[in-house]
């Protein structure tokens, strides 16, 4: 699973802690040099209104132009999101056919299979350092650059008859999806309006929308042009779709108005939040709501300089950070090395070996996983929101540990004895449920999330870039290393995810902290006590209830 998309919470560094000790009212008799109302501070110790509020008094028509235009913004975006996901189950399903083996003559070395896997993780670690390009010339922008790169790799990729070349365009392609998807989720976080802003829990769950798509497409070619280069070449060129469309409606995107703002363009920024977010209304209150909300947060918080992206020692200047930084590191690594990536990469490979030998009943069984994905996905999404945090990861690492003793228990049976259809039909199941019910359903909604919660302001954008980088080592190891694993120790492979997973479910409970219905404020607070899991896990109880309560309310 890619970390890409899992960098748009390092927008919130942008945000304002959620965490004013006022609540905010409407004063009909104060305006702003504007003209428009002042949200003026209360004395009260009730929380923040928060925009969603203010949008439920004071509704927005959903039926408008800029709305519509807002919707095609979001479904771009949307498309963007699918770049890994189409990628993973590309590179999976050509993999699996004899046409791209001889085509590019690899004899299905172990060693050349890792390699092209891995050089995606190894492009998107180079971009890292150009993390900073979106601060600097615009979300947009550096959006159009990523998707033109990604448009003329891809056709190199596709048109290459030498597999060096055909790597090195893979290289490409991740560089500039990176810079891609590390510029759509900020831009999507803040440019839609607040009434629209559970679209972005669903955002990294287009991943596997990418991933029905390529390998369904495969699934058809490796039918209908069986024998062909075509069988594997059509999906190559198919790449170009998503990024394609988007490519054709990204120049018609406002800038985002926190760059504009950023930027000393506070005027053309207030005009793109009345248009966008107000239908035009200059006197609706989100107006003056969001506008002063960019304020408190640049008054805290600027976009940080070039240089300053790569500056670690925020990390350890105090004790709190070091906690902090324990478990970005950890989590970093944890969601990109519990065997998902062998799972998603390598699951035609698994059905090989568990006596599936025709290629299109691979890509199959392969394009009925990623619909599964992407159901308990958005289910996921749907429910962030709703589990514990520290709840969804240790019942997801419980899972992990239970379906790699099956996968490993079942591959030993059949590689013992190859009619043992019972040990190959109980190892598929695993691994369905290992993708769906527990990685997909429990993971993916929360991978960019998590860390950016547990981080302060200080810390969260320098967080998500140690996160990407941190993550797309994991990548770049599990993915070079697992078609030489599976090879030479066979099921003992998976034996090693079972004690690796109970490592990582240790740490969890030991270390992981409670970040549902908290504050940032809260968060930030209870890494100063002695114990911040059991002080993250009583306030998160308090926080919970008097939700509930208020909900009943």
């Amino acid at each position: 699973m890619s970390s890409s998309s899992s960098v748009k919470e390092a927008s919130l560094q942008e945000l304002p802690e959620k965490t004013a000790k006022h609540e905010i009212e409407h004063k009909e008799d104060a305006t702003d040099e504007h003209g428009l109302p002042i949200l003026a501070p209360l004395d009260t110790d009730e929380p923040e209104i928060s925009l969603k509020h203010i949008v439920r008094t004071h509704p927005i028509s959903k039926w408008t132009k800029t709305r519509f235009h807002i919707y095609l913004i979001c479904f771009c975006l949307f498309l963007s999101s699918t770049m890994n996901g189409f990628d993973g189950s590309l590179m999976t399903s050509i993999n699996t056919l004899d046409e791209y083996q001889d085509y590019y003559d690899l004899s299905g070395s172990a060693d050349g299979t890792g390699l092209v896997f891995s050089i995606y993780s190894a492009g998107a670690i180079c971009s890292v350092g150009f993390l900073w390009l979106s601060d600097s010339i615009g979300r947009v922008k550096t959006m159009i650059v990523g998707l033109i790169g990604i448009v003329i790799f891809t056709i190199l990729m596709s048109v290459s008859a030498n597999h060096n070349l055909f790597i090195a365009g893979r290289f490409f392609v991740s560089f500039f999806s990176t810079i891609t998807l590390l510029a759509a989720p900020v831009y999507m976080v803040e440019m839609i309006p607040p009434d629209l802003g559970f679209l972005i829990g669903v955002l990294n769950t287009c991943y596997y929308l990418g991933s029905i798509i390529a390998t369904w497409c495969m699934y058809g070619t490796s039918i209908h042009y069986k024998g062909t280069p075509n069988s594997f070449k059509i999906a190559l060129w198919l790449q170009l779709l998503c990024p394609g469309i988007v490519l054709l409606f990204v120049w018609t995107f406002p800038e985002s108005p926190r760059w504009l703002y950023a930027k000393g363009n506070k005027e053309k920024a207030r005009e793109i939040i009345v248009k966008y977010h107000a239908n035009g209304d200059a006197n609706h209150p989100v107006v003056q709501a969001e506008f002063q909300q960019i304020e408190r947060s640049f008054a805290v918080n600027g976009f940080l300089k070039p240089k300053d992206y790569l500056d670690f020692r925020v990390f350890i200047n105090t004790k709190a950070n070091r906690k902090k930084s324990f478990i970005v590191l950890c989590w970093s690594w944890f969601n990109q090395f519990s065997g998902n990536q062998v799972i998603t990469y390598y699951i035609t490979t698994l059905f090989l070996q568990m006596g599936i030998e025709n290629a299109t009943t691979r890509l199959l069984l392969t394009g009925i996983n990623n619909i599964l994905c992407l159901i308990f996905a958005v289910c996921g999404g749907l429910l962030r929101d709703k589990i514990p945090r520290r709840v969804i990861l240790i019942y997801a690492h419980i899972g992990f540990i239970i379906c790699f003793v099956g996968l490993a228990v079942s591959s030993k049976f059949f590689q013992q004895d190859s009619d043992n259809k019972q040990a190959a039909a109980a190892g598929i199941a695993f691994i369905y449920i290992f993708s769906t019910v527990f990685f997909a359903f429990a993971f993916t909604s929360i991978q960019p999330i998590y860390p950016s919660e547990v981080m302060s302001n200080d810390m969260r954008v320098r967080g998500m870039v140690l996160y990407f980088l941190i993550s797309n080592v994991a990548s770049f190891v599990n993915l070079y290393s697992a078609p030489v694993a599976m090879e030479n120790i066979k099921y003992w492979y998976y034996v090693f995810f079972v004690f690796w997973d109970l490592f990582q479910l240790l740490i969890v409970y030991f270390f992981f902290v409670e970040t549902s219905a908290l504050t940032l404020e809260e968060i930030e607070k209870m890494f100063e006590t002695t114990n911040p899991v059991k002080e993250s896990i009583r306030l998160s109880k308090i926080a919970r209830s008097k939700k509930f309560e208020d909900a009943l309310q």
